[in-house]
Parts: structure tokens; sequence; C-alpha cells
């Protein structure tokens, strides 16, 4: 799964803000032998996917938002399950000074994992790099639109916005043992929106020293140069340009020893973790492995080599029954799976074969409506939420999930339906194609069984319509994944499949990815459209819980009637540890399965 751009938004549904999940592990019936404990000081995963980046201010999936939070901390997180209430980390208290100002005192006696003491120059440091890297698709909208009114530092032609590095170093000041955040006065984010935004991995701090000893950004115009506008060779750098891309310097319970890429990160305990003396750190190793097939990391979780894995949902039955784990259910997961149409291919892809009807598609197939309806009533939603998901799912009508504010049950949604998709693609503007015929490839990121699935489902149907539809599925590795979808502009791939996690809990952070012509996809797919941009900014902002409600009730029947996507499930979340893996919470907005390891034990 993965998650990224901007998005706003600040009215909570009370009940959201102050989630409380008492969450025990569901009884073990008898069966399957003991699981023995060990590598008692450690703690040891198989999932299937690598990750993108250990740079805070790039990383926008949860693969990499796992490690970092073991690594980075930020200012606040969470308190415990809830999502609308705060604990200090770095900040040790923090005051709203008025609507645009914020200040957060920041802890002394704190060092990063090198030595270097924590100060509020890291603080500004950190926040100001991540704007002025701002990398395109990555996490720092989340940032930049509260603090600078803007989504990028470059307009729609990528120049940069004139002004915008002063903006930036007045968005984040010190004040003595302090930090403050000036909001942009014209519309400013409520601070429950904020204080939630800061709890994200791209907020986390960074060693200020340690960055510019190694040829990151130096908090300049002319960067340690006689040239004003050099600050901008950091700006919506290559990934490999970033130090911290595969580098690490933070304050966490964890430190990076290594990252094979195709093999497994591998963290140690941070000796001088700032809070050992309250709380210990409770691993020596942090250990993660990348294992695509599922019956090897079965095996490695009985075996007790791993504590935990990644269970793919139609594999459950395999482990209810085995007393020796600890097992959750029907965690509420603020997450999305969806398949996404472009709308631009690249002409040079190598997945629309020769780029002409008949023999492939061509750039644009997409972008005609009677197409995407009809790939929508091509799929079996039914079988996929019964087979795949064991029936913990409910479908989607729109990217507005359940449990949110606006959410519309009464949304039409999609059903299969094979002989409405062949007379649509029958009366698309392309001609006949039944009778032309097409072929192309769609993609999941490589490992994920479920994902598979639903791209073989909508496959095969095509398939039974017409033997001239010809549709491939293939896999891609995660990290390559995301650069090839979100990177690379226009984008080779024709359609994907993917998840989507909160970033933080509101309505706006899934209507902009999905629908914004700047969001996640929306940029990514070409797709959206100025009114729509224009509804989804107003309801942003508004304090008028009717008016958000009515704009969301509207985008949620625009997408059924001009579909981006199949929008899939909306699922429920399972964990599979082994028993010795104890104190395990859920909230949703942590990234990745695990959960709080600083806070779980092993026994």
């Amino acid at each position: 799964m993965s998650k990224r751009f901007p998005k706003m938004g600040w009215i909570i549904l009370a009940a959201l803000l102050c989630v409380s999940l008492a969450i025990l592990p569901a009884c073990g019936s008898t069966g399957g032998g003991p699981i023995p404990l060990l590598n008692p000081g450690d703690f040891i995963q198989q999932v299937i996917g690598d990750m993108d980046s250990l740079d805070p201010a790039w990383a926008y999936d949860t693969a990499s938002g796992e490690q970092i939070q073991y690594i980075y901390e930020t200012l606040i997180n969470y308190n415990g399950t809830a999502t609308g209430s705060f604990v200090p980390v770095l900040a040790v208290n923090w005051t709203v000074v008025n609507s645009t100002q914020i200040k957060f005192c920041i802890r002394s006696g704190v060092n990063f994992s090198n030595g270097n003491p924590l100060t509020p120059s890291d603080v500004e440091y950190s926040f100001e790099r991540a704007m002025v890297q701002d990398r395109a698709s990555g996490p720092t909208n989340l940032l930049q639109t509260p603090l600078l009114g803007v989504y990028s530092t470059r307009d729609s032609n990528g120049t940069i916005v004139s002004g915008i590095l002063e903006k930036i170093q007045n968005s984040v000041v010190v004040d003595g043992d302090c930090v403050v955040f000036n909001q942009d006065p014209v519309r400013p984010l409520g601070w429950m929106g904020f204080l939630q935004i800061l709890c994200g991995t791209w907020a986390s701090i960074v060693d200020k020293e340690w960055c510019l000893a190694h040829g990151e950004w130096d908090g300049t115009a002319n960067n340690g140069t006689g040239n004003s506008t050099m600050w901008t060779y950091h700006n919506d750098p290559p990934k490999s340009r970033s130090y911290p891309y595969a580098q690490v310097m933070g304050t966490g319970p964890w430190k990076l020893l290594s990252w094979a890429k195709t093999d497994k990160i591998h963290l140690v305990k941070n000796t001088i973790y700032w809070n050992e003396g309250v709380h210990a750190v409770p691993f020596n190793n942090v250990i993660t492995k990348w294992v695509e097939e599922y019956n090897s990391r079965k095996l490695a979780l009985l075996a007790g080599e791993a504590d935990y894995i990644y269970v793919p949902r139609q594999y459950i039955g395999d482990l209810l029954d085995i007393t020796d784990l600890n097992k959750y259910s029907a965690l509420p997961d603020f997450q999305s799976v969806c398949m996404y149409f472009n709308f631009n291919i690249s002409a040079s892809s190598p997945y629309i074969g020769n780029g002409s009807l008949g023999g492939g598609i061509p750039p644009t197939f997409f972008s005609d409506l009677n197409v995407r309806k009809a790939f929508n009533y091509a799929f079996d939603y039914e079988t996929f939420i019964a087979d795949l998901y064991m029936g913990e799912a409910q479908q989607l009508g729109s990217p507005i999930i359940s449990g949110l504010p606006g959410y519309n049950n009464a949304t039409p949604k999609y059903a299969q339906n094979l002989t409405k998709a062949k007379e649509l693609l029958e009366t698309s503007t392309w001609g006949n194609l039944s009778q032309i015929g097409f072929q192309c490839t769609i993609f999941y990121n490589s490992g994920n069984t479920v994902r598979q699935a639903a791209c073989e489902i909508l496959s095969n149907n095509l398939l039974s319509i017409s033997e001239n539809f010809q549709v491939s599925v293939q896999p891609m590795m995660w990290s390559t994944y995301l650069d090839t979808i979100f990177v690379v502009n226009p984008s080779p791939i024709p359609m994907w499949t993917i998840g989507w996690s909160a970033d933080y809990p509101d309505t706006d952070n899934f209507a902009t990815p999905c629908m914004h012509t700047l969001g996640d996809f929306g940029a990514a797919q070409k797709y959206g459209n100025s009114t729509w941009d224009a509804l989804i900014e107003t309801a942003r902002y508004s304090t008028n819980t009717t008016l958000r409600q009515n704009i969301y009730y509207q985008l949620q029947q625009e997408y059924y009637d001009n579909p981006g996507g199949i929008m899939l499930v909306q699922p429920l979340g399972r964990r599979f540890f082994t028993k010795y893996i104890h104190d395990f919470y859920f909230n949703p907005m942590f990234p990745g399965e695990p959960g709080p390891l600083y806070y779980m034990s092993k026994y």
C-alpha cells in the first residue's frame, strides 16, 4: 500500500477524534504445533515488498514510512489508539498563539544517534529542507499547503514560484528554545488538522549538521556559492541525489545497520536513545525481510524464525487455528484498494503493444468514458470480496471511504454486468472494439496476491466478452512500481492497482489525491477538472459541516458518473504475530502493519 500528495482539511467526525479501540487477540482453538521462542532480543518480520526511500522528505509509502518511524521522531505523535489527541515527543509542549501561529518548545537532552545534540535549529531546518526539496508526488505538499498557501514550490510549467524560498524560511522560525510555525494567513488550516499532519513521517526531525556535511541544502539561497538561486539544485531532485535516501541520522530508538535492497533492512538499537531510562528500547535488532512467496513466510512464522508476517487475506484460514499465534482482527484501517486508468500513457510505452487498436491501445485510450465504464462493469466485485477478502471488506463507490465525514453509502456502485460492458465497448468513440480489439498490460506490485487477483479477474472477464480484448497482467517490484507510476512523466503504465492509506483522518485526504488535478493519482493519471478542484478546496477549508457534506456527496456522484478508476474495496485489517509478541495496539494512522514496536515486547 502507499500514500501521498497534497491534502488538507480539518473538520473531523467527533467520534473519530477520540477513537479508542480495545482490541484483544482472538482466542486460538486447537491446532498447530508449538512455535519455539527464537532470537529473544530481536523483532523479525517478513513482508512482500522493498522500500522506496529512507528520506522523510521523499518517502510517501507505508513500507518506507514504517522504517522511518523506527529511526526518526516527530515533535508530537498520536496518543495511543486516538487520532485526535497527542503526546509530546521531541517537543515538550506547544501553544497556539493565534489562528495562524503555533509554538513548540523543543526537548533538551536529546541526541541524534551520532551524538549530535538536538536543537531548535534542527527542527527549523528539517521542515524547511523538506519544503525546499518538494519532490514531485511527494509528501511535502502536506506542509506547504498550510504553511505557504501553495501545493507546490513550482508552477504548472515546473518553474520555481517567485519568492517561495523567503516564504519557506519565514514559515518556520526559531524563538529561543522553541520553534514557531506561521501558517499562510489567507486560508490557515485548523489546528487539529495541522497537529495530525505533524505526526506523519514527513515531519521527522533530521540532523542539520549531518545533512550539511553530506552535501544537503545548507539553509541559504546561495547554498554556499555566490549564486542566489543555487538552492533550487535541491528542489525536486532525483531520488539518488538525496543523501538521506539510503543513509539516516535520527533520534529514534533504532538506527540503520544495513539495507540490502533486494533482501532486507536491518536496524539496531540506538544505545544513546534519550528515553531509554524511562522506557527501554525493547529490541536489539529490527529486521525486515522481503519474501514474496506466502508459503515461505508462513513456514518462517510457524518455525519461530519470523515474529510477524504479511498474510494475504485469502490465506487467513491457514492460521486461524494455530494456538501459538496472537491474532488480531476487524481492525478499521483507513485504507482503500483501487485500480487507476492512465489518461496519457507514454507514447513509447512497451505496455501498449504497437500503440494502435487491434495490436495495442493508443496512449489516450482511457480518455473514452465508455471504455472506463465498461472496465468497471467487467469487474466481479462480489467474488473479489468473498474469495480474496473472506468477506472482510466493503465495496467502494468512490475514493471516499466509510467512517469519515461526508461518506454517502447511498452513492451508486458498479456491479458486474458483462452485457453492459460489451455494449459500452462496442459504442466507444474508438469504434466497435469487439471487432477492432485491443491489447495492453495492467500492473500490480510483486508479491501482492490480492492485487494480482484483482488484475486477473478484470483480464479474464474482458477476455470472456471478446477474444479480441487481450489484457496482460504483470508484477513490478515496489520501489520501481512507485517510480514508474508517480515519478516518470508521462508514465508508461496503462493501468495499475494500488492502495491508499490516510495521511491524516479527514475526507479531504481521499478526495484530493484521487480527484484533484494536483492530487497524487489525479496528477499521475491526468484526471480531474477545475470545477472539482474548486469544490475540493472549498470543502477543505470550510468549517461548515453541512456544506462539506454536500460537496463530498456531489463528488462521490461525480466519480461514479465519470470514473477515473475502478474503486474496489475498503478492507478490515488483520495481524498475525507469534504468541511471544505482546502489547500490540492499533492506530489506523501508523504506517506499516506491526504497529508501535517501541511499546511492544517479546517474551
